[in-house]
């Protein structure tokens, strides 16, 4: 004789009350969520929230700032920006806020901070790029960190960056054979595969923008003369009368440069010259010139050892990003998110 199957009975009896209590009959459990949904509505409205994170909220103010940090970065306030693209950059920066909070959720998690150590050098790398305190505190204040937070908040950036990094650095490691087979597959395209003909020369510039042409063509023929009659190096002029600030201290040196670097009619000119070659005064649109060239290389093809670290950046970017992306999804699809779209 067959045992009566209880446990399935009971199951359907179950399924059959949570049916009848959240679709029909607007049951004990469908009031309590009913409540909850409308107590987490009215603290979103509230508080301004723009997201629940697992329950953790975004606030509009967080948005904001984000919104705001982020035009900066590209040279905007958001006053300059029209109003449907700013509610586009709003929509889209959200996204990066929650992806953002998913990480440091994760990581926090898991216990994972960055070492005091790596906070430091990594607050010490971020302030080298300032020239002075003032520049300092002026990027600060615009990428609201106020300086009892920013090594607070740095710590926070390097540690979420870290931890993906970790997460995602077995996907990303690329290989010299993988290397070998990008630049094989490549260097057909051509573009990028071929160093450009370059010079290496310096030059004495005198600009004809205050002065007139002919006051200038006579200064740039006597500063001619006196290096021809030896009477003065070419070091010497350039540094006592060249008119280029980023050259004259440097004796006029243009360092190593190819054409498509430099004004179309000055390159005529020095492109047809050759290594030890000193050019008679000319002028261009913008001034005189006198250019001595020192040294010339032809165009040729760049080698697989020349390009093996850009290319293997290259792939490791791209895999980066691709991992990262898989990760996010991954992190997305086990999240309770909530969005409140009246709010953004």
């Amino acid at each position: 004789m067959k045992r009566f199957p209880w446990r399935i009975v009971l199951y359907l009896v179950f399924v059959g009350y949570l049916f009848l209590d959240l679709k029909t009959c607007n049951g004990p459990l469908q009031r309590a969520i009913s409540k909850r949904t409308d107590l987490t509505r009215e603290a979103a409205e509230q508080h301004r929230w723009v997201a629940l994170v697992n329950q953790e909220p975004v606030t509009g103010t967080q948005l904001d700032l984000a919104v705001a940090r982020h035009l900066y970065q590209r040279g905007k306030d958001v006053e300059d920006v029209p109003e449907a693209n700013l509610r586009m950059i709003r929509r889209a920066t959200l996204q990066s806020l929650i992806d953002e909070t998913l990480v440091r959720q994760y990581a926090d998690g898991e216990g994972f901070h960055a070492s005091g150590d790596e906070v430091d050098t990594f607050v010490s790398r971020w302030i080298s790029q300032f020239s002075s305190g003032t520049e300092l505190a002026e990027r600060a204040s615009k990428q609201i960190l106020p300086d009892t937070e920013m090594r607070t908040e740095l710590g926070r950036i390097l540690s979420r960056k870290k931890w993906l990094e970790r997460r995602v650095a077995p996907g990303v490691d690329v290989t010299d054979d993988e290397v070998k087979e990008w630049f094989e597959n490549n260097r057909e395209t051509g573009e990028g595969f071929t160093e450009p003909e370059k010079v290496h020369a310096r030059h004495i510039f005198l600009s004809t923008v205050e002065l007139d042409d002919e006051t200038r063509e006579k200064m740039i023929r006597d500063l001619y003369q006196k290096m021809v009659e030896g009477e003065s190096s070419f070091e010497e002029l350039a540094e006592t009368y060249s008119e280029d600030p980023k050259t004259k201290k440097k004796g006029g040196d243009l360092k190593w440069f190819a054409r498509d670097r430099v004004p179309e009619e000055f390159a005529e000119v020095v492109f047809a010259m050759k290594p030890g070659d000193l050019s008679k005064p000319f002028r261009t649109s913008i001034g005189w010139h006198i250019v001595e060239v020192l040294d010339h290389k032809e165009e040729r093809p760049v080698t697989l050892d020349e390009m093996k670290s850009e290319i293997r950046h290259h792939l490791e970017n791209e895999r980066t990003a691709e991992t990262v992306g898989v990760l996010m999804k991954k992190l997305r699809t086990v999240a309770n998110i909530r969005i409140f779209p009246e709010h953004i």
